[in-house]
C-alpha cells in the first residue's frame, strides 16, 4: 500500500549519459524512420547540430540510468509487480544533446490510496553536466491490488 508519508520524499540522484546508440535504438523501437533520429550525419545535413532525441525518450532515462528505480518504488509502498504507467509529461527547459550527462532527482509529488487503488505522482528534475536544469519529467503510476 502506498505510504502517503512519502509525499515530498526525494530519491537519491542518478546519472545517465545521453548516448547516440540509445537514441537510435529508441527510434527503432517505436518505428520512427526520420533519419535525424538515427544518424548524426543526416541530422547535420538537415540543419541540426547533432542527432536528435525523440520527445518521449526521457521515459527510458529512469530505467537505463537508475537501476534502483523499482526498489525505490517498493520503498514507498508500491507493488511494482502490478504497477501501471498511467500518464507522462515532459517540460523541456533547454536542449538535451548526445553526450550530455544528466543528473536526475526524483521526488514523490503526490499520492493516495483509494478503494484498493494506489496512485502516485513522481517528478524527476534533470540537470546537465554544466548544472543547467534541462528537463522535468512528471509520471503518474497506479497499482490495483
Amino acid at each position: 500500500m502506498f505510504d502517503t508519508s512519502s509525499i515530498g520524499k526525494s530519491f537519491p540522484a542518478f546519472t545517465i549519459e545521453v548516448e547516440r546508440a540509445k537514441l537510435h535504438e529508441f527510434a527503432l523501437a517505436i518505428g520512427e524512420t526520420d533519419a535525424i533520429y538515427h544518424s548524426r550525419q543526416e541530422a547535420e545535413a538537415a540543419g541540426y547540430e547533432d542527432m536528435q532525441m525523440l520527445p518521449t525518450m526521457p521515459t527510458q532515462f529512469e530505467f537505463w540510468g537508475n537501476p534502483g528505480w523499482m526498489e525505490r518504488l517498493r520503498e514507498i509502498g508500491l507493488n511494482t509487480t502490478r504497477l501501471l504507467h498511467v500518464e507522462q509529461e515532459f517540460a523541456y527547459l533547454a536542449e538535451v544533446k548526445p553526450g550530455d550527462v544528466l543528473r536526475g532527482v526524483t521526488t514523490v509529488l503526490d499520492g493516495k490510496v483509494r478503494r484498493g487503488l494506489d496512485m502516485a505522482t513522481l517528478e524527476t528534475r534533470y540537470t546537465n553536466q554544466r548544472g543547467e536544469e534541462v528537463l522535468t519529467a512528471q509520471m503518474k503510476v497506479m497499482v490495483r491490488e
